[in-house]
């Protein structure tokens, strides 16, 4: 039994209760950079590239996997003694085209102008009441700031732009910027596997184009998460409560936030400074609860039959703990050896392609993409956070056993327990 907090008083625990929701975000992208956990690998990457003249960068991975956050931080990331840092971040959506876009950032840029005899300082926007084209963008950028400024414009959520025309005139843009030594850094950021999804084959910039995947957290990096926060809140957390939140997790942050939201909650109400495997187990109900509606009902459809040996919750859960690459990709032989634990017997890829094949439908709600070619394919959920709802829905339903949680496998962190 965890040990009560030496005080009974109501109105400590619930400013804790809050506190905690203000420093777990699972719903929004992280506004403090002390609480950002690892991505060490693609953070050195991006000064890098922001600190050589000419080099530009696309951050790219599955969606929930933290990039928004780490564009919305990266500012922060410098050297204290840099004084000079110019970060500009704007969002893209489907109503942008590249000239909109890039009249986004040109709000956000100061520019000297003169009216009625006096020097001001406006907007580069108020003067551009025309379609901007890549040269406006090359000769603004190349006086809009100091010499000794180290300008980074950061073009989010870069996937979700309607423009059919932009990714050509993106990549002319930033050839241009680096062919005229430009003193301002360009990083792109969205939601893809492979950089042509994104900005399109476009061989002349990829010189001048710094790649940066960005995959599913790994365990410590989960976990550093937790070592962040929860003392932070004056609590601890038992190692076994924290394993299992970063195992569920399965490598997106947003899912370690919300269970450690909830769980730090739950000892909260229990009035307990340590929060337990039981919080965790709270902890899990909730999310379940309040998971959007559309991963719920997409669940339901993936799942439902009225053949009580059809076996679609079973498969689709041994997907979601199949051992796959950093990609979130797994292959049908992957899914064979949690699938076999679940069931007590030896099952074979047959025994379930046809699921596989229906739960790449409409039928089954799409719940999985398919790649490659035949007796060659890949796997991976359509939505990542599908992933996590699979696993945790499992447990509910004491489909996979609560002793096996703490060794459940997500991408590049070994291999399937069940």
């Amino acid at each position: 039994m965890a040990k009560k907090s030496d005080t009974d008083d109501p109105e400590v625990w619930h400013a804790r209760s809050f506190e905690a929701s203000q420093l777990f975000t699972p719903s929004t992208p992280l506004s403090e950079s002390d609480l950002f956990a690892g991505r060490a690998t693609q953070i050195r990457k991006m000064l890098e590239t922001a600190t050589e003249r000419g080099k530009h960068a696309i951050l790219f991975g599955e969606r929930g996997v933290g990039k928004t956050s780490l564009a919305k931080l990266f500012g922060s990331f410098f050297p204290k003694t840099l004084r000079h840092i110019r970060t500009v971040r704007e969002q893209a959506d489907p109503s942008d085209t590249f000239s909109s876009l890039w009249l986004k950032v040109f709000k956000d840029i100061q520019a000297e102008a003169s009216r009625n005899g006096e020097a001001i300082r406006a907007p580069l926007s108020q003067f551009y009441d025309r379609e901007i084209l890549p040269d406006d963008v090359r000769r603004e950028l190349e006086r809009a700031f100091n010499p000794n400024d180290i300008p980074i414009i950061i073009l989010d959520e870069y996937d979700k732009i309607g423009d059919p025309k932009a990714n050509e005139l993106m990549a002319n843009t930033i050839k241009s910027l680096s062919d005229y030594s430009v003193n301002a850094t360009v990083i792109l950021v969205g939601v893809a596997d492979r950089v042509n999804e994104l900005i399109g084959e476009h061989p002349s910039v990829n010189r001048v184009l710094e790649q940066i995947f960005m995959p599913r957290m790994t365990s410590s990096e989960s976990r550093q998460i937790l070592d962040k926060i929860v003392p932070r809140l004056g609590m601890k957390m038992h190692d076994d409560a924290s394993r299992k939140i970063v195992e569920l997790s399965r490598g997106l942050p947003s899912y370690v936030h919300a269970l450690g939201l909830y769980a730090t909650q739950s000892a909260c109400d229990r009035r307990s400074s340590t929060i337990t495997d039981s919080d965790v187990d709270a902890a899990i109900k909730r999310v379940l609860e309040k998971s959007q509606e559309s991963v719920q009902d997409a669940y339901a459809k993936a799942t439902h039959s009225n053949r009580g040996d059809s076996l679609y919750r079973q498969v689709l859960l041994a997907c979601a703990l199949a051992e796959s690459n950093e990609r979130g990709m797994f292959t049908p032989l992957a899914v064979c050896k949690p699938l076999s634990a679940m069931l007590g017997r030896n099952v074979e890829i047959a025994a379930f392609q046809q699921h596989l094949k229906k739960f790449i439908t409409p039928e089954r709600a799409n719940v999985l993409t398919r790649r490659g070619k035949e007796r060659a394919y890949q796997f991976r959920f359509s939505e990542p956070i599908m992933q996590p709802f699979v696993v945790m829905k499992g447990v509910e339903q004491g489909l996979v056993g609560k002793d096996a949680i703490d060794v459940l496998s997500f991408p590049a962190q070994g291999k399937s327990p069940v």
